[in-house]
């Protein structure tokens, strides 16, 4: 997408019965698309039966297309449409969004509900920037991952938060945080693409459709790359307790360091030679099979 196309070919809306947009969606592969559940579900409630109507963002009220839902998790304010025909494009990279830098520029295009002033023609679509701020885990279990943006407004529910730098799908807007004492001022929710991916096994070919997911296990060798990732001792700001090399007494027996006046152990070693204990080694090791390990994740 070059940077004058500033709305994807792969993006849509949701409209009503009557033709009323009602939230946005996207293609994520030949005649699937995705939007936010609640947005489907208010949607279906305006009618008497199980369709959808599409348009395209780019092209709005031309060639309307119909879609069903084929799968929904509600949970994670989630939907994926089977539609009887298909976009231009598709969105072929999505990323995991534990492997989101924090700050990371992302950007949002959707359908916009702005009420406007006098006679003017209504706008169909606005382009929303903002950064990544991680994740955020709800009490029912559903982690969202959380991006600060001014500009996400009602409408946009159900497009994706992309990446700048690559254009790579991270989540799906589920809704803006309107906070009332200033918290978390300008923060919004987004269903994150590990539930996406979830979501559509079973009716997306997820190896193929020409889809490219970022960030995701795959085979025996990711696996063992995270299993190296979660050994005790490890893991980001954690504690490795190692034992100091031992000396032996006269009697040829090992004896513990001498405690420090505070009850902890001295590390200092005495009567090692310079040599290394079995610990310290396994901490060593440990340590660049974290390092391969991260590295090897990274470049998935």
């Amino acid at each position: 997408m070059t940077k004058s196309q500033s709305v994807p070919l792969y993006m849509g809306r949701i409209l009503s019965p009557s033709g009323v947009p009602q939230g946005t969606c996207f293609q994520l592969a030949p005649g699937y698309l995705v939007t936010a559940w609640h947005v489907v579900q208010a949607t279906l409630a305006l009618g008497d039966d199980e369709v959808l109507r599409v348009d395209r963002l780019s092209h709005p009220g031309a060639e309307r297309i119909t879609a069903r839902v084929a799968a929904e998790d509600r949970r994670a304010d989630l939907a994926l449409l089977k539609a009887e025909a298909s976009f231009p494009a598709s969105a072929r990279l999505l990323r995991g969004a534990r492997t989101v830098k924090q700050s990371e520029p992302v950007t949002v295009v959707g359908h916009a509900v702005v009420q406007e002033v006098g006679d003017r023609a209504p706008v169909v679509w606005v382009e929303a920037l903002g950064e990544w701020q991680g994740e955020a885990s709800r009490s029912d279990g559903v982690v969202l991952g959380r991006f600060y943006s001014r500009d996400i407004l009602s409408g946009m529910s159900g497009a994706p938060v992309r990446q700048r730098s690559d254009d790579s799908v991270v989540g799906v807007v589920s809704a803006r945080y309107n906070t009332s004492d200033g918290w978390l001022v300008h923060s919004v929710w987004a269903s994150r693409v590990e539930e996406l991916r979830s979501l559509c096994a079973g009716h997306v070919d997820l190896g193929g459709s020409g889809i490219q997911w970022i960030g995701f296990t795959a085979g025996a060798a990711t696996a063992v790359a995270e299993s190296v990732l979660r050994k005790p001792g490890t893991g980001p700001g954690s504690e490795i307790r190692v034992e100091t090399a031992r000396a032996p007494d006269q009697d040829g027996a090992q004896v513990l360091p001498p405690a420090s006046p505070g009850g902890a152990v001295d590390a200092t070693p005495t009567g090692t030679g310079g040599a290394v204990s079995d610990a310290i080694t396994e901490e060593v090791t440990q340590s660049a099979l974290a390092r391969a390990a991260r590295w090897f994740l990274d470049s998935l």
